[in-house]
């Protein structure tokens, strides 16, 4: 029975690192800057300066990034690591199959990025040569993409850009093949003294040309490329795999899709510009109110509870029902009593006793209805109302609030409704960099909305 076996995590920091120093125990590391000086010294052939003895036929490790643009360099020799990126554009490398980089490769102009274009070029072909041979784009089969695809090669031809063969040019086309095929088959049995091989050598070359020229319009619906890598604000983007369309990109999508891509344009351009993009006079109408108004109300509430005389005067304040209750009551005690000091008989011994007792009693009665005074303290009914109506006016007017307390508008924007009204303001072109236009084609009853976007 096997033991098991427990590493710990500085057993495997250990192992780990072990592990590390073998394999960069492979190279022979060197900083980009004593590379690019080698390189200089020695011409810039990088073959050349990787077999110099010092580097004891180890592979180079260079230790960050590495830029040998706008050289003669043919090749990075035996570069084996780049631990950051490699820029190798307008040179005449061509390949670096042996060389890992940690970080991007920059190859622009140069043979490497021809080579890799021409590969790229072949394997889209390939595909699409796959659905051409089962015919997949028919408008019969109703395919999505097809019919975007037809909508854009339809677009194409209209505004001229492209010239599809037509029947006769294809029958043409197919009779140049089999006669080039013919001619190029006697040629091959002719002896080289025949007086002919002039006369076939010109008939070939002439056909050829025919046939170069013909294939220069031989394209189809297929020739449109989805790319499955990109989209562009979710819209479908395809590429032209015709000789002269390098690079030339374009969206195709319906007008549902179209609003969804515009309005997440717009969300994202408001992500990356902030509302400093837009005037003041545009984003007031997309006020975030609701927010607005619930900062005022706990401003209000605060200021109206620490400072009431701002806000309340004394014709604002009221005797409480229990205050008015007890006035009713003081006030009625005070009259019985002087009505019985009206019915005291002025005959009777004791007439100045109870005289005073009751002017005792009256004075006590009034003097504690004096003292009943209107409570200057808001009550939370007080507070609340006037919370309420100061509310109002800001809900009417939020700008008003804002500017007057000398706050940014463009942080209380509502951005979902700002998005949108940049989409109804500017409509499908904002999200169209190339020149802000859109075209259509319907294809099987569907309006498709194109756009080259680069």
């Amino acid at each position: 029975m096997n033991e098991k076996i427990i590493l710990t995590n500085k057993d495997l920091h250990r192992i780990v690192k072990q592990i590390a120093e073998q394999v960069e125990g492979e190279y022979y590391k060197i900083s980009p800057e004593e590379y690019l000086q080698l390189m200089s010294l020695g011409s810039y052939h990088g073959k050349a300066i990787t077999k110099m003895k010092r580097f004891e036929s180890k592979p180079l490790w260079i230790t960050g990034d590495l830029n040998i643009s706008n050289t003669p360099t043919d090749s990075l020799g035996n570069v084996g690591y780049v631990d950051g990126s490699l820029n190798i554009s307008s040179t005449n490398v061509f390949n670096i199959t042996g060389t890992k980089v940690k970080g991007w490769v920059s190859d622009s102009n140069s043979p490497r990025e021809r080579f890799r274009e021409k590969e790229e070029l072949n394997a889209k072909l390939t595909i699409q040569e796959s659905l051409r041979e089962n015919d997949e784009w028919a408008l019969e089969q109703g395919d999505e993409t097809g019919e975007k695809a037809h909508a854009l090669f339809e677009l194409l031809k209209n505004v001229g850009s492209i010239e599809p063969l037509s029947d006769e040019d294809k029958e043409k086309l197919t009779i140049l093949k089999r006669k080039l095929q013919d001619l190029e088959q006697e040629y091959d049995n002719l002896d080289d003294n025949d007086e002919r091989v002039s006369e076939l050598q010109d008939a070939i070359d002439e056909t050829d040309s025919e046939i170069e020229e013909l294939l220069e319009n031989d394209v189809d619906v297929y020739m449109m490329y989805p790319n499955p890598n990109y989209t562009h604000y979710g819209l479908q983007q395809f590429e032209i795999l015709i000789p002269g369309f390098k690079n030339e990109e374009y969206t195709v999508g319906t007008e549902e899709e179209m609003d969804e891509a515009a309005l997440e344009y717009a969300k994202s351009y408001i992500d990356d510009v902030g509302a400093d993009g837009f005037s003041e006079s545009f984003i007031e109408d997309y006020l975030d109110v609701d927010a607005i108004v619930s900062m005022a109300e706990d401003d209000y509430e605060y200021q109206i509870r620490d400072y009431p005389d701002s806000y309340f005067n004394d014709d604002d304040y009221e005797l409480t029902s229990e205050q008015e209750e007890r006035i009713e009551q003081l006030e009625s005690q005070i009259e019985d009593l002087e009505q019985q000091k009206l019915e005291l008989d002025s005959d009777d011994d004791n007439y100045y006793d109870y005289e005073e007792d009751l002017d005792n009693q009256i004075e006590a009665l009034q003097e504690e209805l004096d003292n009943i005074e209107v409570d200057t303290e808001p009550t939370e009914d007080m507070i609340d109302t006037k919370v309420a109506e100061l509310v109002r006016d800001v809900r009417r007017d939020p700008l008003d609030y804002l500017k007057n307390l000398g706050l940014d508008i463009k942080e209380y924007i509502d951005e979902d409704e700002l998005a949108q009204g940049l989409v109804d303001s500017d409509g499908w072109g904002i999200m169209n960099s190339y020149d802000g236009q859109y075209d259509s084609e319907e294809v099987n009853g569907i309006t498709y909305y194109i756009m080259r976007v680069n």
